[in-house]
């Protein structure tokens, strides 16, 4: 019998545990997936998600943890806007493809391409 509540008390805490999220959905309608982690790509695996926005533009986007911005890269090519943010945990979170950022960032997005004299920039925070 004592086995038996060992087991389901160990079952209790790992399932706990297990509800424990740190991150959260990035945005705030259901996670639909347009494209997977580790997709096989023509050239390439997919090396992020993508997630439908139900045809809508300009949903807003969170960081799905806190922490600090640490870059940010606007492209032509590749995942356009996009903004890295750092963890407290270690790991950083990329959000790419943005139709736009907030405008404190946009500012000095656009500060630094003048700057540079080039749309493409590449910003180290």
């Amino acid at each position: 019998m004592n086995r038996i509540y060992a087991l389901f008390l160990i079952f209790c805490s790992l399932y706990s545990f297990g509800q424990n999220r740190y991150y959260t959905n990035p945005v705030k309608i259901p996670i639909l997936l347009s494209g997977n982690f580790a997709e096989l790509r023509s050239n390439h695996f997919h090396s992020g998600i993508d997630i439908k926005t139900q045809g809508v533009s300009g949903i807003p986007v969170h960081a799905a943890a806190e922490g600090n911005i640490s870059r940010i890269a606007v492209s032509p090519t590749g995942y356009g806007n996009a903004l890295y943010i750092d963890h407290p945990n270690g790991t950083t979170t990329v959000y790419g493809h943005l139709q736009s950022f907030r405008k404190d960032i946009a500012k000095f997005v656009k500060e630094n391409q003048y700057l540079q004299k080039s749309f493409k920039v590449d910003l180290q925070v």
